[in-house]
């Protein structure tokens, strides 16, 4: 729920140094419990933080008060943090390792309208709490701000919203003393550079010149993190790897422009569509090298779809099919776009969307039952037969295998007029442009699947599973992007995204964008992989 008892002129602009000094503190006298997960007793491979009360030093949830920013405990502990907004009116709290938020005045769980407002709290809280896993990154090449003349030292305050250049590797990141976090936010970065895009860059030698390209070599822009929105930037990364779709978004004129009805279709004050076509520009800015901001794509996607709101992490899966559905819908409701014939097939349906067949067999009187689905994406199930790999295949095969309904599964068979035992088995009708597989690593009780499942580049073949009689061609499918998760469960860890640019594949973390060799791309757990039909058989 949107929540306004508080204003964003009342929060912190970071986390005060006092809670700093009092984490350092604990630190120096070992006041910290063994194993301390913000959670409780920690399962084995729970990832752990020292998290602390200002009050009663140890708790198991660390909550900061967003209006003075002490850093309190919650009710399961010794309630210092409802205390201290009995005490002060001091509303919202955000949980410290999820970046919830929550209002004691709403009793509930809260966003905020001016959530992005809210990323020096973040960037803070990141290093406060050794949250390494998903700070900022920066350990691409950089410009240099004396060799190029469309760069512009960055002002202080200002400073505090650019990314950290990463260290070079083997060199040990800065601390305080004996090795303790210092607290960094409350002093602006030095040293940062950023695209001075107010002035066109110089004829004889900005930004963009040719001279300037032969030395700073073409790489994808990163995109920042806005608040463990890594679920959101790699879909958006693998997303834009794939030519044909990135190209018909870039090229497609505004929605506002084919919308008879100007208040349909509309999030706020703009179209989603609209919003992901300026960002898919920003990212394919070949004269840029600075990490491009999502920040008012975000604000359309969550007024949209409002559970995306605040700063938990989601799942990029989940994100990936809202996101698709919503832009599906906006564009259905145009008239005359583009690649567009009716109202009912929409360049997002032309090119992920396929057609399922689902088979059913009467095994008393041979009755066949068929149905058809229309789907975007594929979710394989991994084989439980414990082993160290699997090959994607084999979790094809088991989403495609025959199945018997039987006992309290029977369904009716509409010659029989009674339930009876039948066979159940998938088949695919149609083929979409864009086979999207979704790999069901994530247990329903919080647990995941790390078994490694090994993929094709090129040459992945559905044929087998073709229907009959399929009007579909026989065709293989190339690999073009991968969504990978790093961590432990569907709550926490980490997003990133693999992906490929011409020849090239690049790795994509939040604001760190490297080249990467194809033989490190097949070691990779993929989470969602994008593969685009190719070559036909002959």
């Amino acid at each position: 729920m949107l929540c306004n008892h508080i204003k964003v002129e009342q929060c912190v602009e970071r986390v005060p140094k006092t809670m700093f000094r009092k984490k350092q503190d604990m630190e120096d006298n070992n006041l910290f419990l063994e194993g301390n997960s913000n959670r409780g007793k920690p399962s084995k491979g729970q990832e752990r933080f020292k998290t602390f009360c200002d009050e009663c030093d140890n708790c198991n949830k660390s909550l900061m008060c967003l209006t003075c920013g002490r850093i309190l405990c919650g009710r399961d502990d010794s309630g210092h943090a409802i205390e201290h907004f009995e005490e002060s009116r001091h509303p919202v709290v955000m949980d410290c390792i999820t970046f919830e938020l929550y209002c004691y005045t709403c009793d509930d769980e809260v966003s905020l309208d001016f959530e992005p407002s809210l990323y020096g709290v973040l960037k803070s809280l990141k290093l406060l709490f050794d949250r390494e896993d998903i700070m900022e990154g920066g350990e691409g090449p950089t410009i240099n701000a004396n060799t190029s003349p469309g760069l512009t030292n960055v002002s202080t305050n200002f400073a505090t919203k650019l990314h950290v250049v990463g260290e070079k590797k083997g060199s040990k990141k800065k601390r305080g003393k004996k090795g303790k976090v210092s607290p960094m936010f409350d002093t602006p970065f030095q040293g940062a550079v950023v695209i001075d895009c107010t002035n066109p860059p110089a004829s004889n030698g900005g930004v963009a010149s040719s001279s300037s390209s032969t030395e700073i070599p073409y790489r994808p822009r990163g995109l920042r993190n806005l608040g463990n929105t890594c679920f959101m930037n790699a879909v958006l990364q693998a997303l834009a790897c794939i030519k044909d779709f990135r190209e018909y978004i870039l090229n497609l004129p505004s929605l506002e422009d084919y919308v008879e009805d100007e208040k349909i279709a509309q999030n706020g004050n703009c179209f989603l569509t609209d919003e992901y076509q300026k960002l898919l520009a920003s990212m394919s800015a070949r004269n840029f090298r600075d990490p491009t901001s999502p920040n008012e794509f975000r604000e359309a996607f969550v007024s949209a779809c409002p559970r995306f709101r605040g700063f938990r992490q989601h799942d990029s899966h989940e994100f990936l099919r809202y996101l698709l559905d919503q832009m599906h819908t906006e564009m259905r409701k145009c008239r005359n776009l583009p690649e567009m014939p009716d109202d009912k097939t929409t360049p997002i349906s032309k090119s992920f969307e396929g057609t399922l067949q689902s088979s059913v067999i009467c095994q008393t009187c041979r009755n066949v039952s068929n149905k058809m689905d229309d789907f975007m994406d594929l979710s394989l199930d991994v084989p439980r037969v414990s082993k160290a790999r699997y090959r994607l295949s084999d979790c094809l095969d088991l989403f495609f295998q025959r199945e018997l309904l039987e006992k309290g599964e029977k369904p009716e068979c509409s010659k029989c007029k009674s339930k009876q035992t039948c066979s159940k088995q998938m088949f695919i009708k149609k083929l979409p442009e864009v086979l999207c597989l979704h790999i069901k690593r994530f247990r329903d009780n919080g647990g995941k699947i790390d078994t490694l499942i090994e993929f094709p580049l090129t040459g992945l073949s559905v044929d087998d599973f073709l229907t009959e009689d399929s009007d579909e061609p026989p065709c293989v499918y190339e690999l073009q992007s991968i969504i990978v998760h790093i961590g432990y469960g569907c709550s926490s860890g980490h997003y990133i995204a693999f992906g490929r640019r011409g020849a090239k594949w690049y790795q994509f973390d939040d604001t760190v964008v490297k080249a990467m060799e194809t033989s490190n791309i097949t070691k990779q757990r993929a989470y969602v992989l994008m593969y685009t039909k190719s070559t036909r058989k002959p």
